[in-house]
């Protein structure tokens, strides 16, 4: 009876590792961004009809090994024309063409980031320190449990599923002990949620470094954005282009 028992403890053992190993696939998220636009001279007439909030999508495709998060190409960019006073302005929110490419088994990231017209590649590392609050929540019928961090100033808010055990999520995000379907950063000013979910074989030309842009540190990058945000008399991290046109 006993070598039956262990028989079944390790049949059931080896087939919960093959199906880990065959776990891929891909993760449809929405993002939701708070919008604080602020006009001047003539457009300033505009500020109440602005939009309060930016709705875009992006796509995670995962696999045992490795993690590539970038926009969903499919996805149409929001242009918002608004008339007054025999004035028409244009508002044009275009996403850069940023992706995250993360290995899981080193734990190592490359990062895409466009700013102002021009690409840079800052390679990184999964390093966040989570803390496990015990908190629960069903997403797309997936258990999931809360994580928490602190980015500097930031708070951030995880719910990860150990049902998909990927290492990976949204953004620069992992390092929990299964895949993350949302998190919420700044109080919720942006909040990344996934919408669904699709296990299907993922190529590996797909799952590959993005290789396009100039290599910079984050320390460096940081500096750049900085320094060309404060040339505009603006405050922010870059990581959304906005093109206002006053029309008459």
């Amino acid at each position: 009876m006993k070598i039956h028992l262990i028989f079944i403890a390790v049949f059931l053992l080896s087939f919960s590792l093959k199906s880990q190993e065959n776990i891929s696939g891909k993760v449809v998220y929405e993002q939701v961004v708070k919008l604080e636009i602020k006009l001047e001279g003539d457009a300033s007439q505009f500020a109440h009809m602005l939009p309060k909030e930016r709705k875009s999508k992006k796509i995670l495709y995962f696999s045992p090994a490795a993690t590539l998060y970038e926009n969903d190409k499919s996805a149409a960019q929001d242009d918002v024309s608004l008339n007054s006073g025999g004035s028409n302005v244009m508002i044009r929110m275009a996403e850069p063409e940023n992706k995250v490419f993360t290995n899981l088994e080193d734990k190592k990231q490359v990062e895409q980031r466009e700013f102002m017209t021009r690409t840079f590649l800052i390679d990184g590392e999964v390093k966040h320190t989570w803390k496990i609050t015990g908190n629960q929540k069903m997403i797309l019928d997936f258990p999931c449990q809360e994580a928490t961090l602190e980015d500097g100033d930031k708070k951030i808010t995880a719910w990860f599923t150990p049902a998909i055990p990927v290492s990976g999520g949204p953004e620069s995000y992992g390092g929990l002990p299964g895949l993350i379907l949302s998190v919420e950063t700044g109080n919720q000013k942006q909040v990344t949620t996934a919408v669904s979910v699709e296990f299907e074989k993922v190529s590996k030309d797909l799952l590959k470094k993005p290789d396009k842009g100039k290599k910079v540190t984050r320390e460096e990058f940081k500096q750049i954005v900085d320094e060309k945000m404060k040339e505009m008399g603006a405050e922010g991290e870059g990581g959304r282009h906005m093109m206002i046109r006053i029309q008459r």
